[in-house]
């Protein structure tokens, strides 16, 4: 039986702005096979943090041996810069990235000046694939047209990038904002829930796929903002997830 198991490393956070996107995804450390891998990486402003979560378990960047990606977001791939080693991504979100077929969906969202800094460690994937033992990529198309999950198999645990946003989306059906297609999202929820009892969401904390169709968090986090509205009074904490 494969040895696998996984730690959030940064909880994604459901919350949007009308300012734009704030990017917080979940960064999932999965140790399979005798490998550290990291799936998704999250963005600029959660760097420093990335790294001290790192650090506080005895891993450095050089320690990670693969970075898996769901899609070529800058929110989800922005610190795989930090790393040395490949980055697997869909073969279908590889050519939307490197062959700029993103500039045709308007999506805004890929970092350009990444793309050639990581096109010569891009490890192909596709439905199905191995990416160690116990762990399968699995394709969920939508939210960009290669977004791809991972599957740790004996756990029953899907880390699904943001084909799932969060449980609120999950839960009513409401399709991710989708730079390929709305449409894939029934598709990709019904298999969801075939292949997952726990799902690692983009944007919110694990929950688990109970029988009757709703859901329930497999763990609490909390995720704090300091508002600096008033300068004539203190920061107000905004307290985000309980």
């Amino acid at each position: 039986m494969p040895d696998v198991s996984y730690e959030i490393l940064l909880p994604g956070v459901p919350v949007s702005s009308r300012r734009g996107a704030l990017g917080w995804c979940s960064v999932v450390l999965v140790r399979a096979g005798g490998r550290n891998i990291l799936f998704d990486t999250g963005s600029y402003g959660d760097r420093a943090q990335l790294l001290e979560r790192l650090g506080s378990i005895g891993l450095a960047p050089r320690d990670v041996d693969l970075v898996v990606a769901s899609h070529f977001h800058f929110d989800h791939i922005a610190n795989a810069e930090l790393f040395g080693c490949d980055v697997a991504l869909s073969e279908r979100e590889r050519r939307y990235a490197v062959e700029a077929e993103y500039l045709a969906a308007n999506d805004p969202f890929v970092p350009r000046a990444l793309v050639p800094f990581l096109a010569g460690r891009l490890q192909p994937l596709r439905d199905g694939d191995e990416v160690a033992p116990g762990a399968r990529a699995v394709s969920l198309p939508g939210h960009t047209p290669g977004t791809m999950g991972l599957l740790l198999e004996e756990e029953g645990v899907l880390l699904t990038g943001d084909a799932v946003k969060n449980a609120w989306d999950f839960v009513r059906g409401a399709p991710p904002p989708a730079f390929h297609s709305a449409a894939t999202a029934p598709e990709n929820y019904r298999r969801i829930r075939q292949v997952a009892r726990t799902v690692v969401p983009g944007h919110d904390r694990p929950f688990h796929v109970l029988p009757d169709g709703s859901v329930a968090y497999a763990a609490s986090a909390e995720v704090g903002l300091d508002l600096y509205a008033d300068p004539g009074s203190p920061a107000r904490p905004v307290r985000l997830l309980g």
